[in-house]
């Protein structure tokens, strides 16, 4: 989407390969899964990420929870 307004996580918010971690206290930490497979990529990737060469759209893992 050209043009569209990114939210705070950058491209990680819109990635496959992102995972969503949520402390006890409600603090939330975006950890690529790429980062398992690659050391290319960074397990937690500091955001906004802007520009992604592993980034493919889809929906993030919402389901982990730290703590």
């Amino acid at each position: 989407m050209p043009g569209a307004e990114l939210p705070a996580a950058g491209l990680c918010a819109r990635c496959r390969h992102a995972a969503v971690q949520r402390s006890a206290r409600g603090s939330e930490f975006w950890r690529c899964r790429r980062a398992d497979r690659d050391p290319a990529y960074l397990r937690y990737p500091p955001l906004p990420v802007l520009r992604c060469p592993g980034h493919e759209a889809g929906r993030p893992d919402r389901g982990e929870t730290a703590g």
